[in-house]
């Protein structure tokens, strides 16, 4: 196996054939990754029909395997191979790890929800939660900059990985993808914008990006309504619907309200760098704490 830098558009377009090739996940698309990652290399098998992206930041001079902001995992692409290879053959390139990661991999520590075609079955608290929300009316006009700044007032630092360092990659990200697959579903009152959500579309799935609307319309079933629309949206297309999560038990059950399932993912770290790259790294981190 070999590792080749992601660092220029040819190299990309030939990722990317064999990402739309195998069917994975939006995440493992160039597009995706040069918005999230800082840098990102791929592990190609020897005869380079099978592979994986590695996004990667450099900190004191070690390389670290990182799962970026808006990414849920990375994938092995292609041919699958034994796993204790793919491992060393990550931590023979990098020295510290805290990736989370799906195809190619056993461990099952992270879940993230899916509905198929044909599943929705709404129960009782998204039934109330949806009577509220008939008098709002949805629809699918593109506002990239009015629902950056609801974001930020809504969410930034109350939700985890939203605030002013990740928010430009979240606008860089839906920029990247404004004009293929992104979709915005806007919630109005009468002539009163309330707030939206984005999903991105693929040749199997439609996922939930990101989205918020204002505290009334929260209260009112505004974001019942909107995730109805979207899951209605990727039903009419015959796609699976990826709610893009959760851990977090409360948004969980959210998902599971409309009859979402749970599917499993994993997550591997390791942290062989020098001793000095450890020490100072715990002092920074207890810096941090306080």
């Amino acid at each position: 196996m070999q590792f080749v830098k992601a660092d220029s558009k040819a190299i990309k377009n030939k990722w990317d054939e064999l990402v739309s090739l195998n069917q994975c996940s939006v995440f493992s698309e160039s597009v995706y990754l040069d918005a999230t990652a800082d840098n990102w290399s791929i592990l190609y098998s020897d005869d380079f029909k099978s592979g994986m992206a590695c996004p990667y930041v450099v900190k004191g001079g070690v390389k670290i395997l990182v799962t970026p902001f808006f990414n849920r995992f990375m994938e092995w692409v292609g041919e699958p191979i034994p796993e204790e290879e793919l491992i060393a053959a990550l931590k023979s390139e990098f020295p510290v790890a805290d990736l989370q990661v799906g195809r190619g991999f056993s461990l099952n520590q992270r879940i993230y929800q899916e509905l198929y075609p044909g599943k929705l079955k709404l129960n009782q608290q998204a039934k109330r939660s949806l009577n509220k929300s008939v008098n709002f009316v949805v629809t699918n006009e593109q506002n990239i900059p009015a629902m950056m700044d609801l974001l930020q007032n809504e969410l930034q630092n109350r939700i985890p990985g939203i605030n002013e360092q990740t928010l430009p990659i979240l606008e860089k990200l839906v920029g990247n993808y404004a004009d293929k697959r992104l979709l915005q579903f806007n919630l109005s009152d009468g002539n009163n914008w309330l707030g939206g959500i984005w999903i991105l579309e693929t040749d199997t799935a439609v996922l939930y990006l990101k989205g918020t609307t204002n505290e009334e319309a929260k209260k009112s079933g505004g974001m019942y309504k909107l995730m109805l629309s979207a899951i209605e949206y990727a039903g009419s297309r015959e796609k699976i619907f990826d709610f893009g999560g959760s851990n977090v038990e409360s948004v969980r059950r959210f998902n599971l309200n409309f009859g979402a399932e749970d599917v499993v993912y994993s997550h591997i770290s390791w942290n062989n760098a020098p001793f000095w790259w450890r020490i100072v790294k715990k002092i920074r981190d207890k810096w941090i704490k306080k």
